[in-house]
Order: structure tokens, then sequence, then C-alpha cells
């Protein structure tokens, strides 16, 4: 649960929230405690001290799910201050994670099962400066970096002693020990823009070993450099965007091979009339990560993307009395495996999808049917899905109720052999008592009858309080 009032300039944060500092410092994770915003003109200041979800928790594999494992309570702390005005900007930021070394810790034999300073209390400081600058509004300017100091285990003994350099307030937010490092990272570069074209260059380098308690897992030990454009063609009914560069790791000569690739990315967008809307995209790299759910396996996980092949199709039929709307898409993923410990095979998976949407406007009503179709490939391991959806919204009340009833059934394979059947239903409801007040429930109910894994139901529910003054 979570409270988020704003006044002005002014947005308080209660309970459950999220705030982002930068990609190297505090990101796309939600805490627990106190946060402030203050936005005054161009100047933003923002602090924030609670609570975060420790990871180990739920320790997540693709090949054997999830495990529970106790894990210490995690704290964090943060301030960031900047000037912003137009696209040129200055930020300031630092964020502090600590792990509880006096409350509750793992027991038994948990600690000799999951290895060498994997359970231990971590301690985390991070840095961040984001800085950009527009010049002759068509030149671009931009550096986001972030410095880490990163202890694995808070109870080791053996401090490091700091010299008479180092100010007396540093040694007071951040004191290392044997298992402490420190670690850069951070990307820069320019971008040109004229008439709705760009080009541009950009350079991004992570550590070895740069971690971060505050931010989604993300790739380390890389060094990018990546040259981008983005062209209007045929009077902007056709769009193109693409980076193309080279990458490589092993940037401490450390490993006993080093990495080369070429890396890159492209999509077309083509818009020959005003109905249709074609899409295609290709990509070879993608270093972050995003919580998600995988539809394939019900569950919340951390995914990097290796290659994905994208195509999408809109086709859009307008009316006064009745609108009818059609969208294809095809999505394509592959994983290159580079695991050292064990080796898990490249991994596939396929998505196909077809949804219509059909809305009679006099009387706010749309009916979304769709069909759907999934493939997961590992190892020796083969799992299909497909089944069909239905989706009905409907404005009630004059138009203050705003109503969606949906289901989903999706039939298993494992291996070509049967594996029952996946079905959600879902209920979601908006009712708006003014223009400065609403209310907002979501509900998803997920049955999963399985044969070869495990079966299991699971209940989902959202509610939403807004108030503007």
């Amino acid at each position: 649960m979570g409270l988020s009032p704003s006044y002005k300039w002014v947005k308080l944060h209660l309970g459950w929230s999220n705030i982002n500092y930068s990609a190297y410092t505090l990101s796309g994770r939600s805490f627990f405690g106190v946060g402030l915003e203050l936005t005054p003109g161009k100047w933003y200041f923002s602090a924030l001290k609670g609570k975060l979800q420790n990871p180990l928790a739920i320790k997540d594999t693709l090949v054997y799910g999830a495990n529970l494992i106790p894990g210490y309570e995690r704290n964090i702390e943060g301030a960031k201050f900047g000037y912003r005005k137009s696209k040129s900007k200055l930020e300031l930021m630092a964020v502090r994670t600590f792990d509880d070394v006096n409350g509750p810790a793992p027991s038994g034999d948990v600690n000799q099962l999951y290895g060498y300073q994997v359970l231990t209390p971590k301690e985390n400081l991070t840095l961040g400066l984001n800085a950009g600058l527009e010049l002759f509004k068509r030149i671009e300017l931009f550096l986001n970096t972030g410095l880490s100091a990163y202890t694995a285990d808070a109870l080791d003994t053996f401090t490091i002693k700091y010299g008479n350099e180092v100010p007396a307030f540093a040694k007071d937010l951040f004191q290392a020990n044997s298992t402490s490092r420190f670690s850069l990272a951070g990307d820069g570069g320019i971008n040109l823009r004229i008439r709705g074209n760009k080009i541009g260059f950009k350079y991004r380098r992570v550590d070895p070993f740069y971690s971060n308690l505050a931010a989604n897992f993300f790739q380390n030990d890389i060094e990018q450099i990546t040259f981008t454009t983005g062209l209007n063609l045929l009077k902007r009914k056709l769009r193109f965007d693409g980076q193309l560069g080279m990458e490589h790791n092993n940037l401490t000569q450390l490993r006993s091979q080093t990495a080369n690739r070429v890396i890159g990315n492209a999509g077309i967008n083509l818009v020959p009339s005003e109905k249709l809307n074609l899409g295609l995209r290709y990509t070879n790299y993608q270093t972050e990560s995003m919580n998600e759910i995988l539809q394939l396996n019900d569950t919340l996980r951390f995914v990097t993307v290796s290659s994905q092949y994208g195509f999408n199709a809109d086709y859009t039929v307008p009316g006064l009395i009745k609108r009818m709307n059609f969208t294809l898409y095809l999505n394509y993923n592959t994983v290159k495996d580079e695991s050292q410990n064990e080796s898990l095979g490249d991994i596939r998976s396929l998505l196909v999808g077809l949804s219509h949407g059909l809305t009679f406007t006099p009387k706010e009503l749309s009916i979304y049917p769709s069909i759907n179709y999934n493939q997961y490939q590992y190892r020796t391991v083969d799992q299909t899905r497909y089944g069909l959806g239905l989706r009905v919204a409907k404005k009630l009340l004059d138009k203050k109720l705003m109503l969606n009833v949906g289901g989903q059934l999706f039939f298993n394979q494992y291996n070509g052999l049967n594996d029952g059947t996946s079905s959600n239903l879902s209920l979601n409801g908006n009712y708006r008592f003014s223009p400065k007040r609403s209310i907002t429930l979501t509900t998803l109910y997920r049955i999963n009858e399985s044969i070869v894994n495990r079966s299991y139901t699971e209940w989902r529910s959202t509610l939403k309080l807004s108030q503007s003054f």
C-alpha cells in the first residue's frame, strides 16, 4: 500500500513508492517508507528513507524455479539535488543501502548451501552525476555516471584504514573492509537533431563487478561505442531508427578470453495510410533488465534479452457508430548461453498474437477478442501454450464508471505432451466521483492446472485512491 499526495511543486511518498534517480544509482526498485520530492521552478530536490525487499528472499532460476531463502532486512536512504532548464540539466545524487546486521540472520546450513558471501549482510553507497547541455536547439550533450562502493560482508572485521587525505565525513558514510570494492559505470554522448532527423554518438562503460543494491541487475564488465540515427522519409510516412557499434568485455584483462562483437538494432515504422501502421524491429543486445511477468511461467523474473525480432501490424477502421481495429504481433527472442557453472543451452521463445477491437460508440461498449501462441525452448525442454481471450469494456453511470471484465484460457504442452490448462479472470473498475477524485480496483485470479509441473491458484488485487487539489 502506498500514498503519494502532491500539491503544486511538493510531492510526498508514504508506504510503498517508487522514485527513480538514475540508471546507475536508484532505478526500478520500490521502497517502503517516506519520500519527498520538491520541484520549485527549475530546481529539483528529493530525499527518501525506508526499506527494500531483499531479492535473496526468493532466488529464481530458469530450471529449478523459486526457493524461499531467509535474508537480512535491507534499508535504504538517499537524496538528489538538481537544476533543469529545457533539455539542459545538472543533477547530483547519493543513495546508501545497507542490511540490518542486528536483525534476524540466516541460520543452519543455508549459508553452505548457497555459497560464500551470498547470504552475508551487504552495504552499498552509490554517488551519481547526471548532466545535459542543449546548444543552438540542435545539439544535445549528455553524461550519466555512477560510483559504487560495495561491501559483500558488512560483518568482516578486517577494515581498511583511510589516509589523512580522505575527509572525515566520508569515513562516516562508508567504512570499507576486505570485502569492499569501488567501481565506476556511466555513459555519455552527443546528438544532433535537424528537422525531426537525428544522428548521434554514445559511449558506455560498466566496470567489472559493478554492483548496486538500489537498482535492478544490469550487465557489467562491458564497454560499448555506438552510433545512432533516426530518419523521417516519404513525408514522415516512413521512420527509421537504428544503432550500430562495437562491444567488448574483459576491461581489466583478468579473463582468459575477451569477447568482441558488433552490436546494433534497427526499427522501421511505415504508415502508408491513416488506417494502417506497420512496424519491424531487430536488436541483438539489451544490457538492462526489467521486472515483468512471463506469460509462459506465470512468475516475476529479471530478463536479459540477447536477440529480438519483432513485427507488428495495426489496422483501424474508423466510424462514428462503430469502430474496428485489428492488431497482429510476432516476437522471437533468443538468449545466448554464457553460463560458466551450468550450461543451460540457448533459450528461444516465440510469441504470436492476434487481437480485434470492436467499439460501439453510442453504447460506450468495446469488445476485444484475442488469440495467442507461445513457445519456449531450452535444454531438452519444449513448452508450448496456445489459447484465446476475451475482454469487454463498458462505461456506466453517466460515464463515471469504467468497467473491464476479461478472461483467458490456455492449453499447455510439455515436450509434446498435454500439460493441463492455464486460465485467468480479471475485473478492473474505475469510478470517478469528480474530475479530481477517483477510485480504481484491479483484480486478477489465475488458475494453473499442470500434469508435469505444480498446480496452483493465485489472486492479486490492487486498490488505488486518487485525490487532486
